[in-house]
């Protein structure tokens, strides 16, 4: 019999006994409602987001939206049945999950909102935590679209209609977030293969897995370092909180507040580069929308400004954050990326724009009414209007607690490229005859501009796909593995080069490749990485040991002055949180594989080696590789994250 799995009010998972009428009907409706559509043999499980009177708001498979109401009664009377429960002595809390043969039900619930994850087994993770991640970052992403109001509106009227606010981009938005946890498809790597900066490539599994981001590589630390400063001195303001370079959804380098609290969570940051990186429209058009950050405040809007600065070669685009959102601070955005891109020697953007724009109007006719509206919207700075806005004092209070400007230093140009030490990785030896895989007939005006910085061509290098399988393949023979996920842990600079106590987690590794060529093959690789990544934090992986962290961290955060999520997402949390004790563990299954966890200060690694390797060897190898990628951490990640002040 299938056995509801519940948490108590003593925060004790046990089985839902006595339930037997509930479960034999759950599993007479589920085969006609769950197991068909809502189920059905797509990417990755099935996310469903219902309000707490049952009303559907979001199903990631699915297009019956009668099936969708069926369904969702189904779970929130599922949900109702056990909070009435009483066992006698205690009654149960809130359902966590249903497992009945191979079908995986995982529940998260908020004030207002149920959010489900569905996997069959062959189709998603059987991996609580892993669903129970994708849950938080569904719900994550609802913030960042309406912010937490939404649960004070469900809480008024229950039978609100919430896709009346969302609308199309948000249901895209969900779905391209929720598709970075499943590996990429075939067409996805087939699109990396001829053009790296393509938007819709990356590693999100591997960035969800270690909670980190994963940065642009290589790059030469003392070109990364300049054009951080370059990018301080140009958008500096008394309004500016953040502000990024990013290619896709990987990152260049990011300026923050000194004030380690006003500092950007990694799941923050996940969502900036998924929304900012899987926009279609962002190459021809500058794009100003408003955001949450619900680890940052969760209670009001800031407001992006995002523009592609190289749409040709690169895709280098800039994202710059504040909490105005007045027509100047979109014209002083506007010409702090004008400054940027002719300071990096790019040719102005209404030229390459109106180029690029010509060449592409045939192919995007009739994909017209599939763009992103935010560019319609916003593109435009003077029909732009900042009227009356009802959470105007909450993003006050935002900017009132924040220190986002320093002192003005004078522009510092970039500097030219020395050489690298001998124990880091030379980014010459890879560069091919042509820098451009993709020449294009140039135009008379882009002829008359001036030549690239050294930062944009080294950037044209760095993305070339050549340039990464060598890079990775030298890791990989280093430790005998076919496959490795590295995670990096960086201080982010203070002023006079002092560390904060923030930190900036990036991950580096190669994309899964040769023998795991099938999804399924793949997700097992992840799934098992999981539970390695369980036990170095916990000791154990199993499903009671994960519930029982995630119960502490729902109660260490009491005060939750900030007004953010983090209370409605502890696994963020526990995965974002380093382990506090160095540990290796392996597992070996099928006398096939040998996976290997290992973690120490600042940095875990996940491999997969051939089971002919003895553990004891596989954790050498694995060692080895580990000090070679903490030799090259400047060329591989933002080995120097700076602050306003810094």
């Amino acid at each position: 019999m299938p056995a509801a799995a519940t948490k108590s009010k003593k925060s004790k998972r046990q089985d839902f006994r006595g339930g037997r009428e509930l479960t034999s009907s759950f599993n007479s409706k589920a085969s006609s409602t769950l197991t068909t559509d809502t189920v059905r043999k797509d990417r990755g499980p099935n996310i469903i987001i219902l309000s707490s009177a049952g009303k559907p708001i979001y199903v990631r498979h699915g297009s019956d939206e009668d099936q969708w109401s069926s369904a969702c009664g189904l779970l929130q009377g599922l949900r109702a049945n056990v909070l009435s429960f009483d066992g006698g002595d205690s009654s149960l809390g809130e359902i966590q999950s249903i497992r009945a043969g191979d079908m995986l039900i995982v529940f998260l619930n908020t004030r207002a909102l149920t959010l489900v994850a569905i996997s069959d087994g062959e189709n998603g993770s059987q991996s609580e935590g892993w669903l129970r991640l994708q849950l938080e970052y569904a719900y994550a992403q609802v913030i960042f679209t309406l912010t937490d109001q939404t649960q004070s509106i469900f809480e008024q009227s229950p039978s609100f209609d919430l896709r009346t606010m969302m609308g199309p981009n948000v249901d895209i938005s969900l779905t391209n977030l929720l598709d970075q946890f499943d590996p990429p498809d075939p067409d996805e790597m087939k699109q990396y293969e001829t053009d790296i900066s393509a938007p819709s490539y990356s590693q999100g599994v591997a960035t969800f897995l270690t909670a980190g981001v994963e940065c642009v590589f290589p790059l030469n630390p003392e070109l990364r370092d300049s054009t951080s400063r370059l990018l301080i001195n140009t958008c500096r303001g008394d309004d500016t909180i953040f502000a990024l370079l990013v290619i896709g959804t990987r990152l260049v380098t990011i300026v923050q507040p000194s004030n380690p609290s006003s500092q950007l969570h990694t799941s923050d940051l996940h969502l900036i580069l998924t929304f900012v990186g899987k926009q279609p429209g962002l190459l021809t058009n500058e794009v100003w929308f408003p955001i949450c950050l619900p680890r940052f405040d969760s209670s009001g809007f800031l407001y992006a400004y995002t523009s592609c600065l190289d749409p040709v070669h690169t895709g280098l685009s800039i994202v710059l954050i504040s909490g105005n959102n007045s027509t100047e601070q979109f014209k002083v955005f506007k010409s702090a990326s004008d400054a940027l891109s002719s300071k990096l020697g790019l040719p102005p953007l209404s030229i390459v724009r109106r180029s690029l724009s010509t060449s592409l109007s045939t192919s995007t006719r009739e994909d017209k009414n599939t763009t992103s509206n935010w560019g319609d919207m916003h593109d435009d700075s003077d029909s732009y209007s900042d009227g009356g806005d009802d959470d105007s004092e909450k993003r006050g209070s935002i900017l009132s607690r924040i220190s986002a400007s320093g002192n003005i230093v004078s522009t510092i140009g970039i500097a030219p490229r020395p050489l690298l030490g001998e124990r880091q990785l030379s980014m010459t030896n890879y560069a091919p005859t042509k820098i451009n895989p993709r020449p294009k007939p140039k135009t008379v005006e882009e002829k008359e501009t001036t030549q690239d910085s050294p930062f944009i061509t080294a950037l044209k290098i760095a993305t070339l796909p050549k340039q990464q399988e060598d890079i990775m393949r030298q890791y990989l023979e280093l430790a005998s593995a076919v496959h490795f996920t590295f995670r990096c842990d960086i201080y982010v600079q203070g002023s006079s080069g002092t560390s904060t106590e923030g930190m900036l987690t990036q991950c580096f590794g190669p994309p899964l490749s040769f023998p795991f060529v099938d999804t399924r093959s793949q997700r097992k690789v992840w799934d098992i990485y999981q539970r390695l990544s369980l036990r170095l934090r916990l000791g154990s992986s199993s499903v009671e040991t994960c519930y029982d962290a995630l119960d502490m961290f729902q109660g260490h955060d009491s005060s939750n002055m900030m007004g953010d999520i983090s209370n409605d997402c502890p696994m963020q949390t526990l995965l974002e949180s380093p382990p506090n004790v160095h540990g290796v563990t392996y597992l070996q299954e099928d006398n096939e594989w040998l996976y290997v966890g290992l973690n120490g200060k600042f940095f875990e690694l996940y491999a997969t080696l051939p089971a002919t390797v003895k553990p004891r060897e596989g954790t050498a190898y694995c060692a080895r590789l580990v000090r070679k990628l903490m030799g090259d951490e400047r060329i591989l990640f933002l080995s120097n994250p700076l602050t306003w002040n810094s």
